[in-house]
């Protein structure tokens, strides 16, 4: 099943929605004999274990939303974050805070994120100051000083809803067309919903897109692979890949290439590489 923007989605179960640990009272489990205040901790994924000769690969798209969207928007600030290696939320955070990177901490570094991806979203600011659990006018405050910080930004954004006005649809990179007809209702709630999903299905299809090509292109470089790795999941931007351990290697040259090339962009595209005998154990890769 797919969502209006093209993401892949699942239920029956939700396998993209697996927790990776939870915690039970250790009173609750029969086998403790010690104090009742400790928790243990479990894996769900560590259920999900490759065949006897196979290993489980992961690869994954680091901060892919965020490159599109520097790309679309061609914002030098950001552009200059993405082609770096730097932290990329961290770098956000202390460029839109006016701090120096060293003084940016984890709490300030999530806001970072959460407002990245609440601009991509389309959220508002009641929704955005639910998310960031403070005031709507803060967060109207935290829009407006992003914003600033990344002007060009902006101007995509507004110049997706001016064309999709216009024509009466938006494309993702790949020329996927979704259309929106409420985006000219008279109505402004109906209205205001339909420019979210312009800007949302512009990003965020594009995303899609660039997972379905690589999936592809991994399909047909690795038909000479007997037996051939076989995808067992695409978690958005992860694809996760059951593959013979004698190959292991030679796919993930593959993977990795292929994924970071499926797509020119103006920044790069670093895809993130795990292995492991199950999936709740898997090891990033260095390169």
């Amino acid at each position: 099943m797919f969502t209006c923007t093209g993401r892949i989605s699942m239920h029956e179960p939700n396998l993209q929605n697996v927790p990776r640990t939870f915690a039970i009272p250790c009173e609750y489990l029969t086998m403790h004999t010690g104090t009742t205040d400790h928790v243990a901790e479990f894996n769900c994924r560590n259920i999900f274990k490759a065949a006897r000769g196979y290993v489980i690969v992961s690869a994954d798209y680091c901060q892919l939303e965020m490159r599109i969207l520097t790309h679309f928007s061609k914002d030098q600030v950001l552009m200059k974050i993405m082609k770096s290696d730097m932290d990329v939320f961290k770098s956000i955070a202390a460029s839109w805070s006016n701090v120096p990177e060293e003084q940016v901490d984890d709490d300030l570094r999530q806001k970072a994120k959460q407002l990245c991806y609440g601009i991509i979203y389309g959220m508002g600011n009641k929704t955005l100051g639910q998310l960031l659990d403070v005031t709507e006018m803060e967060a109207a405050v935290f829009m407006d000083t992003f914003y600033k910080t990344y002007p060009a930004v902006k101007e995509f954004t507004q110049s997706v809803k001016e064309e999709c006005r216009d024509k009466g649809y938006v494309e993702t990179l790949m020329k996927r067309r979704r259309y929106l007809d409420d985006i000219r209702s008279s109505s402004v709630s109906i209205k205001s919903a339909a420019e979210r999903q312009a800007v949302n299905t512009t990003i965020q299809g594009s995303a899609a897109d660039i997972a379905k090509a690589a999936m592809c292109s991994i399909d047909t470089m690795t038909d000479a692979i007997d037996p051939k790795p076989r995808l067992i999941l695409q978690m958005h931007d992860e694809l996760i890949y059951e593959v013979p351990e004698a190959y292991q290697h030679y796919f993930i040259t593959i993977i990795k290439e292929v994924m970071e090339n499926t797509i020119e962009l103006t920044v790069p595209l670093p895809v993130k590489v795990k292995t492991g005998p199950t999936w709740g154990s898997l090891k990033e890769i260095e390169f």
